[in-house]
């Protein structure tokens, strides 16, 4: 079972930074929106590497305050061991650079997630959790 490792990225206004999908993702998965996240490689360590793809899709430097979800996703016939990490910018002034492979990005409340079209329904319950994590009340309104 692969595993695929997102980044759940918290700004000072206790926002969540998502990127939408874009035309190389496939009909299925254009334009919703996900964390940044990339599959483990094995040959360097869970942070370095989610640190390396983070910066990869957004030209932003995280600092991983830690692992705080896990669960199983199904995609199709496979099933992928989804690892979430709550992160911080390392500079909060910081300019996101997107990769071409993503059509926007945007820094939302939880809250928001709910009337956005996401590539998973756990998107909602893990930034939910990660604003819990930090005190920062979730999903009330």
């Amino acid at each position: 079972m692969e595993t695929i490792q997102q980044a759940i990225i918290v700004n000072s206004k206790e926002q969540v930074l998502l990127l939408k999908c874009g035309k190389a993702f496939g009909k299925e998965l254009e334009n919703k929106w996900e964390f940044p996240n990339g599959f483990l490689e094995s040959e360097t360590s869970p942070e370095k590497d989610l640190m390396g793809e983070v910066k990869n899709l957004t030209g932003l430097d995280i600092d991983i305050i830690y692992q705080f979800f896990s669960s199983i996703i199904k995609e199709g016939d496979a099933e992928l061991f989804n690892v979430a990490y709550l992160c911080r910018l390392k500079d909060m002034k910081a300019k996101i650079k997107l990769h071409e492979d993503y059509a926007e990005s945007r820094w939302v409340k939880p809250v928001e997630i709910k009337k956005m079209k996401v590539t998973t329904p756990q998107i909602l319950e893990m930034a939910e959790k990660a604003m819990l994590v930090l005190g920062g009340g979730g999903s009330a309104e």
